[in-house]
């Protein structure tokens, strides 16, 4: 699997979507920010999406 690189974008536009994330979850990602010093929380779900869905693969049920 590729690694994951997380880069600065430019500004665009943003939708606010609301939606539970699990608190583990969460916190996990606010302490990756920080220990990062990455440039915001909602930046870095949207590079986790962007990689997630360009690297996702779907199974058949058939296939399982």
């Amino acid at each position: 699997m590729p690694e994951f690189i997380v880069k600065k974008r430019d500004k665009k536009e943003y939708e606010q979507f609301t939606c539970r994330i699990e608190v583990e979850l969460l916190d996990k990602v606010k302490r990756t920010v920080l220990d990062y010093n990455l440039k915001s929380i909602n930046e870095f779900i949207n590079d986790c999406i962007r990689y997630s869905l360009k690297n996702m693969k779907v199974e058949n049920e058939e296939n399982e």
